[in-house]
């Protein structure tokens, strides 16, 4: 095979290709973009609407009239900081949690620190953690250093919130958080004591009472702890491996505290909502799919809706409040009349005020950006005020189609097709598989994905498949997955792809394939496995030798994470080894792209070079471009734009 060891570092900008692309560069550049707007909010007097807004890339935080929308003020954080998760603790004032960007696909870094504003911006303060050190660098005092976030706001008190706050210190039995009394103001503090060793998250009842607490052992067990308010004593109440092994997440107190509104999978595979008595342990089973897991929504004590996603997101209501009659009403309107529970378009309630009188909500679908529309109770006014993606201007892009088929070991796996725009016979247009990222616990749902509608527009039909191991599914089906991500998981998009195939859907010599993180593993260790299937990969920000992963990546200071990266590669060194396309290179005989950053810390540029070294010995068909200042994901549009151009000249060329 011809060697085409190329490997290139962007430095500065990238060049202006003349080759036809399938697309225009207008198209590519917009479809590059991040979505300008998320996390829309509503003040508790319904007065004030906040949403994030990117600006420049980075996050931050813009304040509109919810009157007639009209902007009053945006709030930037300092070049380095992002808006992170936020809240408002009362009419005038928002406490947001600091953000550090480090690349689209990875959870950007927060060191805890809270941050004050009113939305006047006025008063502006850091109210908790490092931000407030000024003599000292982030550097060095992190392992002094304390993080806290919100977990009561304090209705009835609008200048304090209660937080759970812990130590970054390193520690092999994992800490335990404090419980503060913060006022929101100028960060003055009072304790009310800790939660148990090793639990983190916290959840209080109608009287701000800390009562549930969850959190991880040292190795790797999620553990779950109730208060007896009597005894004013913490009790384990459940205790399970983090991924697979079930669990019980705590939703709400309800029915004035004395039951507790969960998810529970200790006993089933697919999750129970159910009602826990917390004196005698009752309980009371509110909803349960035997297929898919639930997605609860709570307001005010209140299980309002459960949904779970078997191609089409259906949603079953289960109050008849004003949420749920509204929400009904978008239904019908963005389905054609259709208000069925597995209509084509997903609702979500984002935000509310206080009196239920003015309400958020999010719609989505596979064709378009999402929107936030609001509607006003006493004016009966519902209004589209806000496109999440207001790049995307494009009507009627390709649509998106749920499947399900049977693979060859009796497992039902679904997925999601797209055809290619304006395709004629279906038989003659190539095919892409995008597998998602994880792989444990992740998935694939069907919405508006640019990588789907790039890849159509440009003639390309796509194939997303949530193979063992995906999220949604139930515990059997994600543990299914584990210690498999070169084994079964890859049976299963192997087999996802013929079965397309096989229904005619596409050209079986012409198939493609292209993925991140870990679809970015898939992108090589698929061709490895099946050279006869696929013709080219695409491989960003990934991961190719397993082994490496427990030595170099963002696991390395976190007990929790090794001991989940174990369940998740497998504890055999070898088994492993067995799995890594590192080692078997000389199997690939596809064309393969790989694109990644620089300063990735999950998949770190070692991954990368290991996989490099092996494909100019073997003297294979590759492309590698490093790109300076990107990480898990590109933050900079340029590069996204380039990484598009560069994988759409791939499979141009190649398949």
């Amino acid at each position: 095979m011809k060697n085409l060891a190329l490997t290139f570092i962007f430095l500065f900008s990238f060049p202006i290709c003349s080759e036809n692309l399938g697309v225009s560069e207008d198209f590519l550049e917009r479809f590059s973009s991040l979505p300008s707007y998320s996390s829309a909010r509503i003040s508790p007097d319904g007065k004030i609407i906040s949403v994030i807004f990117k600006i420049e890339e980075k996050d931050a935080l813009a304040f509109f009239k919810a009157d007639d929308f009209s902007l009053i003020n945006i709030l930037k954080l300092r070049e380095d900081q992002q808006v992170g998760p936020y809240r408002w603790v009362n009419n005038e004032r928002v406490v947001i949690n600091i953000n550090y960007a480090v690349g689209t696909l990875e959870v950007p870094v927060s060191y805890g620190e809270l941050f004050a504003v009113n939305y006047d911006l006025t008063k502006p303060n850091y109210i908790y953690g490092i931000g407030k050190k000024t003599s000292s660098s982030r550097k060095t005092i992190v392992d002094k250093a304390s993080a806290a976030y919100v977990i009561d706001r304090l209705v009835e008190d609008p200048k304090h919130i209660l937080v759970a706050a812990y130590t970054f210190a390193k520690t092999t039995t994992g800490g335990s958080a404090t419980i503060l009394r913060l006022n929101v103001y100028n960060g003055q503090q009072k304790s009310y004591g800790k939660t148990p060793p090793g639990s983190g998250g916290v959840l209080t009842d109608s009287k701000n009472e800390p009562r549930f607490a969850i959190g991880n052992s040292t190795d790797g067990e999620v553990i779950t702890y109730l208060k007896d308010v009597k005894e004013d004593e913490w009790r384990e109440f459940t205790r399970s491996k983090a991924l697979g092994g079930g669990k019980i997440t705590p939703l709400a107190f309800i029915e004035n505290d004395t039951k507790i509104l969960v998810l529970d999978d200790t006993q089933t595979s697919t999750a129970i909502v159910k009602a826990i008595d917390v004196n005698d342990l009752s309980e009371e089973v509110l909803f349960h799919h035997p297929i898919y897991d639930p997605y609860p929504q709570v307001v005010d004590e209140k299980l309002i809706a459960v949904a779970v996603d078997p191609g089409y997101m259906q949603v079953y209501w289960m109050d008849d409040g004003i949420e749920a009659q509204i929400a009904n009403q978008l239904l019908k309107t963005f389905n054609d009349g259709d208000d069925s529970i597995a209509s084509k378009a997903n609702v979500y309630i984002a935000s509310f005020s206080e009196d239920r009188n003015r309400i958020i909500f999010q719609v989505a679908d596979d064709i378009s950006s999402p929107k936030y529309w609001f509607y006003d109770v006493a004016q009966q006014r519902l209004v589209d005020f806000l496109n999440v993606w207001p790049e995307i201007k494009e009507k009627n892009l390709s649509p998106t189609k749920p499947f399900k088929f049977k693979n060859s070991d009796g497992i039902v796996l679904h997925g999601y097709f797209t055809n290619s725009k304006n395709h004629k016979e279906k038989l003659s247009q190539p095919l892409i598989v995008l597998p998602h990222g994880g792989p444990i616990g992740p998935r694939d749902s069907w919405d508006f994905d640019p990588d789907v509608q790039i890849l159509s527009n440009a003639g390309y039909a796509v194939m997303k498949i949530n193979y063992r191991g995906s999220g949604g599914y139930g515990k059997d089906f994600l543990k299914a997955g584990m210690g498999e991500p070169g084994g079964l998981i890859q049976k299963d998009i192997i087999e996802a792809t013929e079965w397309v195939l096989g229904q005619g859907w596409a050209d079986k010599d012409r198939v493609g394939i292209y993925g991140g993180s870990f679809g970015g593993y898939s992108a090589v260790q698929a061709p490895i496995l099946r050279p006869d299937l696929f013709k080219a990969g695409v491989a960003y920000v990934g991961i190719f030798d397993l082994n490496l992963d427990f030595k170099e990546g963002g696991c390395q200071a976190d007990y929790s994470c090794k001991s989940q990266l174990s369940q998740q590669w497998g504890d055999d060194p070898e088994k492993r080894a067995a799995m890594s396309p590192v080692n078997y290179a000389e199997k690939l005989q596809s064309p393969i792209l790989i694109v990644s950053g620089e300063e990735d810390n999950r998949c770190p540029p070692e991954q990368v070079y290991a996989l490099e070294n092996e494909l100019i010995k073997y003297k294979k068909d590759y492309k590698l471009i490093m790109v300076p200042k990107e990480g898990h994901g590109f933050s900079n549009p340029k590069n996204r734009q380039m990484f598009y151009r560069e994988m759409l000249m791939h499979f141009n060329k190649n398949i």
